[in-house]
């Protein structure tokens, strides 16, 4: 997979069948998206898999940035890293507000203000950052 990734030239002198691999690659990614999403729902307490897969695609931008990657640079560790970072968020939030402010309601409210909060402050972090190196090159 990874040589017709990388290739599909030398794939194919190298005597590999590209189709059948790239199909084959297709299947397994999305068989792993459909019981990440699975999880993801199960965790979060709903089943709503309706119009749950809107929000998927924020929270996996925010898990990655918040694992460290940027624009130039994102890797597999960047993605667990920033997983386990933006899911003890959603494990740990909801019980701390529940402690402060002694209500479960208004807890899922600072659970999403401070989840919003963190994709806000990565996503400035790395304007400001991506902005800075501009202006030193």
């Amino acid at each position: 997979m990874r040589t017709v990734g990388q290739s599909r030239s030398v794939a194919t002198s190298a005597g590999i069948n590209v189709d059948k691999t790239r199909i084959i690659a297709t299947c397994i990614s999305t068989v792993l998206a459909a019981w990440g999403q699975l999880i993801f729902l199960q965790n979060l307490g709903t089943f709503n898999t309706v119009q749950q897969q809107d929000n998927v695609g924020l929270y996996a931008v925010a898990a990655i940035l918040v694992g460290g990657a940027n624009v130039q640079k994102a890797n597999n560790k960047h993605a667990v890293v920033g997983v386990l970072l933006f899911h003890t968020l959603f494990v740990v939030a909801p019980l701390a507000a529940t402690k402060l402010v002694g209500d479960s309601a208004i807890s899922e409210y600072i659970r999403m203000f401070f989840s919003y909060g963190v994709i806000a402050v990565s996503l400035a972090m790395h304007a400001w950052k991506s902005t800075g190196k501009k202006k030193a090159a």
